[in-house]
């Protein structure tokens, strides 16, 4: 004898709404929970060298997070709807807040996409390329154990990438002048060592690991470390007499990444700034 079901309840069509309405709430939260948490491993992932700051940036924070938070706002936006229209008008509050969210985290990645659209898909600034920068057998030697992608080459071009491909095989030394222009020399009417010791005060100030001290051959070199995301970048100045005064160059390259999203050029600008009025 075959056992009778009973039969499922009619469910009217508000109810139906009811259902769909918490379900989507329920989902529009839970994308949106789930996009400020790939943010946040974005950062904690780079912090701790995990994967590089072009993964980190083109995958991460301007895919994967803005499609998860255009989809919490789509879908909070309907529910909210759907609790405004048809009583009883629950999951307003759940709505709201996966909305809220999501257009947080797509403000987060708008901004990140226009810092990236803005700098070119380079990692090395120089003050001067006539005359390249080379580093010593120190920082040499800690960019090898680090397993540095970046290569220090005299006259680099732009690597193949797909933010700016026209871009392709620029030297480097055009786009430094054409989208860097604090990346000149220091000019100072002192004597060199004067000049080293204003150059080493700024490089100190600045909070960088000083890998190597050399005022009588004018050679200063340092590793900088960023505060939050920790990406490292080794710098060199170097300073030689320039007429009846002293030059100062400065050089910064990353040690992993293409684009450095303008960090290079920042900081060269601004050690070019504190030099020249120490």
């Amino acid at each position: 004898m075959t056992e009778t079901r009973p039969p499922k309840p009619h469910r009217s069509p508000a109810e139906v709404i009811q259902m769909a309405r918490r379900h989507l709430a329920r989902t529009a939260l839970l994308l949106a929970v789930v996009a400020i948490l790939v943010l946040g491993f974005t950062a904690f992932g780079l912090r701790e060298a995990m994967f590089g700051l072009d993964y980190a940036v083109k995958t991460l924070a301007l895919r994967w997070a803005p499609g998860l938070a255009w989809g919490a706002v789509i879908l909070g936006v309907i529910a909210f709807l759907a609790a405004v229209l048809v009583p009883p008008r629950r999951d307003r509050i759940a709505s709201l807040l996966a909305v809220a969210i999501g257009a947080g985290v797509m403000v987060v990645t708008a901004q990140i996409r226009t810092q990236a659209a803005t700098h070119p898909p380079i990692h090395d600034v120089a003050t001067d390329w006539a005359e390249p920068l080379m580093f010593g057998p120190k920082i040499t030697a800690a960019r090898a154990a680090a397993a540095a992608d970046n290569r220090v080459e005299a006259a680099p071009r732009v690597e193949p990438q797909p933010q700016d491909p026209n871009l392709t095989g620029t030297p480097i030394a055009e786009v430094n002048a054409r989208t860097c222009p604090g990346a000149v020399p220091v000019v100072l009417t002192g004597n060199p060592l004067a000049a080293y010791d204003k150059a080493q005060v700024a490089v100190t100030r600045e909070g960088y690991e000083i890998v190597t001290d050399n005022p009588a051959g004018g050679r200063l070199e340092a590793t900088a470390t960023t505060k939050y995301l920790k990406q490292v970048s080794d710098v060199i100045v170097r300073v030689q007499p320039e007429g009846a005064g002293s030059r100062i160059d400065i050089r910064s390259i990353s040690r992993m990444g293409v684009a450095d999203l303008g960090e290079n050029c920042r900081r060269v600008t601004r050690l070019r700034a504190a030099m020249a009025r120490e």
